[in-house]
């Protein structure tokens, strides 16, 4: 197999996240890498990339091949080679990227992390038909916090134990990094084509002229692609570029993925200070349940709330419980301010109130849900008392 033709790199935006992730009492991500790049929006690709200087070797041999290239130097299973390569950094700061261009239309996600699962930080920002579009999401590990920004218009969400709503960008998620790893790969007819030293580290090239005889493959009239993998199977970058006919249709696609290693991660993204940041918990022995601003800023009076309710630990559920009705708050709730909720229930109906102090309700709560929107802030919060839940099963046990 002949190599492929070297193709300059394709415009990654790494810098859209190390700006959006600037914090007013931290520091953005930065790289330790030799990469730099400029911009100067929140929501733009970076304008200018320098990449560190490759040295290319045909030399390669069997022990430097990473997972899922066989003895003969070919690529045979990128499952395998997508599953090494995040085993590899699974504590590992990382910016992981990914870019691809159809026609008039560029589509970038990012997933940034630090040495730990959580906190991390996603986006996608596409520009389709002239129209862009950026979403960015933070989460914590109970809460998530997502802004879409459309021309014109900016919205936010606030999640606490339920990210089904948000765009949020990770290796759980069914399209997510491992996904994008994996087709990185499958559509071309991967080998070996020797070594590049670059930046002290010594990478094993993986080339492809010719896509592999994949069922949707068969639709790719051309196919150049070019890949940096350790020898333990971290893939620090990917370029592809493809022509695929299908319905009477021709299109080409260019895509690329980078990791950038060492960053040094220390706060949330700033415009989480925009947002009232509301949190649940259950409260007075599970007799009633609490909305507490804890930080942002303030969250305006007659903001509404749809109450759902449990006495069952339903907390994995989307949808659970009963529906208790509706509250509102009468006046603005400052960041450390908390209202309190209790519930009735008869043969009829339920009923909740607020109140402004703590308050023991007759209706007992293992599970909460409010769900609610004060433009520009949509809330789905979710809570529960796991341990009450516990004592119940185990008085239930021994009777």
């Amino acid at each position: 197999m002949k190599p492929p033709t070297r193709r300059a790199a394709l415009a990654v935006c790494v810098a859209l996240l190390l700006v959006t992730a600037g914090c007013t009492t931290g520091t953005p991500p930065t790289s330790t890498d030799t990469t730099t790049s400029d911009t100067t929006t929140s929501d733009t690709t970076t304008s200018d990339t320098t990449t560190p200087t490759s040295t290319w070797s045909p030399n390669a041999s069997v022990e430097q091949y990473p997972p899922g290239v066989a003895d003969n130097g070919t690529l045979t299973n990128a499952s395998a080679l997508a599953d090494a390569h995040f085993e590899a950094t699974a504590n590992e700061p990382m910016v992981f990227t990914q870019q691809w261009e159809v026609s008039n239309d560029t589509y970038v996600r990012t997933y940034a992390r630090g040495a730990s699962p959580t906190p991390y930080y996603s986006t996608f920002n596409r520009t389709t038909d002239g129209i862009r579009t950026a979403e960015q999401f933070y989460s914590t590990g109970s809460h998530g916090y997502s802004r879409v920004t459309i021309p014109n218009r900016t919205g936010y969400q606030v999640l606490q134990n339920d990210t089904a709503i948000a765009r949020a960008w990770t290796r759980d998620d069914t399209f997510g990094p491992q996904h994008a790893l994996e087709n990185a790969f499958i559509s071309g007819n991967y080998s070996v084509n020797g070594t590049v030293e670059r930046g002290g580290r010594t990478f094993v090239q993986l080339t492809a002229d010719e896509p592999s005889p994949t069922s949707w493959g068969t639709s790719l009239t051309s196919y150049e692609g070019t890949a940096l993998v350790t020898p333990d199977g971290v893939v620090y970058n990917t370029e592809k570029s493809f022509v695929q006919d299908r319905d009477d249709t021709t299109r080409r696609v260019n895509s690329s993925i980078t990791l950038e290693t060492g960053i040094d991660w220390s706060g949330p993204p700033s415009w989480i200070g925009d947002v009232p940041q509301l949190s649940l918990s259950i409260v007075e022995d599970g007799h009633a349940f609490e909305i507490r601003n804890t930080g942002g800023v303030t969250l305006p009076a007659n903001a509404s709330f749809r109450v759902s309710a449990s006495n069952e630990y339903a907390l994995d559920h989307v949808s659970f419980g009963d529906k208790f009705g509706t509250v509102t708050t009468d006046a603005p709730l400052e960041p450390g301010d908390a209202v309190y909720v209790t519930a009735s229930v008869d043969e009829n109906s339920k009923s909740v109130t607020l109140h402004d102090d703590p308050t023991r309700g007759e209706y007992t709560f293992v599970t909460a849900s409010v769900a609610g929107t004060h433009e520009p802030f949509f809330y789905w919060l979710v809570t529960s008392d796991e341990s009450r839940e516990r004592a119940r099963e185990t008085t239930a046990g021994g009777n």
